[in-house]
C-alpha cells in the first residue's frame, strides 16, 4: 500500500513542488525586473537582441512554475519546462561544457529529467489534473 502512495501520491507531488519553487523563482526575477548591484537582471546584455524571446521564456517559466504547483496540464507544462531548458542549453550553456561550475548544463539536465519523469508519469493523485480526470469520468457514467 504505501509502494502505490509513494508512486502515484508522494513522488509526482516532490518533482512538482521542486519545479514549482524552481521555476517561480527564476520566472518572477524574470518579469520583475530587480536592480542589483549588478544592474537590472532583466534584459542581460549578451541576450538584449532577442527582448521577444527572453519575455515568452520568463513568462513561460512563471505560467509552467504555476501549472506545476497546482498540477495543473502537468505534462503539457513539463514539456513546455523541457523546451525552455533545452533553449537554454542551447543558446546559453552548451559552450561550456557539462560541468556547472564552469556555467556548464549540468543543472539544465536534471531539470529536464525531473520534468520528463512527470511527462511519463502525470500530476499525480494530489493534482488539479486528477480533479479534471474524475470530473469527466462521473460525467460520463
Amino acid at each position: 500500500m504505501f509502494d502505490a502512495t509513494a508512486k502515484n501520491t508522494i513522488a509526482p507531488l516532490i518533482l512538482r513542488m521542486a519545479l514549482a519553487v524552481i521555476f517561480l523563482y527564476h520566472g518572477q526575477q524574470l518579469i520583475v525586473p530587480e536592480q542589483t548591484r549588478y544592474g537590472s537582471n532583466w534584459m542581460p546584455k549578451e541576450n538584449a537582441q532577442h527582448p521577444a524571446v527572453q519575455l515568452a521564456v520568463a513568462w513561460g517559466q512563471l505560467i509552467g512554475g504555476c501549472a506545476m504547483a497546482l498540477g495543473f496540464l502537468t505534462r503539457l507544462a513539463a514539456l513546455g519546462l523541457i523546451a525552455i531548458m533545452v533553449g537554454a542549453i542551447q543558446l546559453v550553456h552548451w559552450p561550456n561544457g557539462f560541468d556547472i561550475r564552469k556555467g556548464g548544463w549540468e543543472y539544465n539536465f536534471a531539470i529536464i529529467a525531473i520534468a520528463l519523469a512527470l511527462v511519463f508519469t502525470g500530476g499525480g493523485t494530489l493534482s488539479m489534473d486528477r480533479v479534471f480526470y474524475l470530473r469527466r469520468r462521473r460525467a460520463r457514467a
